[in-house]
């Protein structure tokens, strides 16, 4: 329990500078969900596999803009 908090306050500190430095990734994270549901909801019709389809476009798109950040944090920091 403990090292389960001490990791939680140590990640707060790191997820703070992140937004500061990036001020549109509070406002991306929703559109991004959005964007998933609407593209799973045009593709399926049972409301179970919207869920599943939502996830995992949710998962694909979080991953392909989490290596843009990176790349751009990344270079930031090297320039």
């Amino acid at each position: 329990m403990l090292c389960a908090v001490s990791l939680f306050l140590g990640i707060v500190p790191l997820l703070a500078s992140l937004a500061d430095r990036v001020p549109g990734l509070l406002f991306g994270l929703p559109l991004v969900a959005l964007a998933s549901l609407i593209f799973a909801a045009t593709h399926h019709e049972d409301p179970i596999e919207i869920r599943y389809a939502t996830v995992h476009w949710m998962v694909w798109i979080g991953g392909i803009l989490g290596v843009v950040l990176v790349a751009v944090v990344l270079l930031g920091w090297m320039v």
